[in-house]
């Protein structure tokens, strides 16, 4: 139960810096101001809580039946699956770019 507990606080947290970020990024952005670093933060912190979650995830494949274990599996692997699709996107443009 413990891995599952963790999995499932991982995928509200991932799922809170997504909103967050999302929002910081649709703001003005100006050299005066520190939002660019702010949401810098986030997105590398998301990423973080992405990978944890994933680990909790797996490990918690064996513990007995909870909602929790179900839902954190779900948005921590759509979370993983959508990041790394995006990741490989941005790989694929930059390769093309210098080819």
């Amino acid at each position: 139960m413990k891995n599952t507990k963790k999995s499932f606080h991982f995928a509200v947290f991932s799922s809170v810096l997504l909103i967050v970020f999302t929002i910081l990024g649709q703001t003005v952005r100006t050299a005066a101001n520190t939002i660019n670093d702010i949401t810098a933060y986030f997105i590398t912190l998301f990423f973080i809580s992405i990978f944890f979650g994933a680990i909790f995830s797996v490990l918690s494949f064996k513990e007995p039946f909870h909602w929790k274990k179900y839902v954190g599996i779900g948005i921590n692997f759509f979370f993983l699956v959508m990041t790394s699709l995006a990741l490989i996107g941005n790989l694929k443009d930059v390769v093309e770019a210098f080819s």
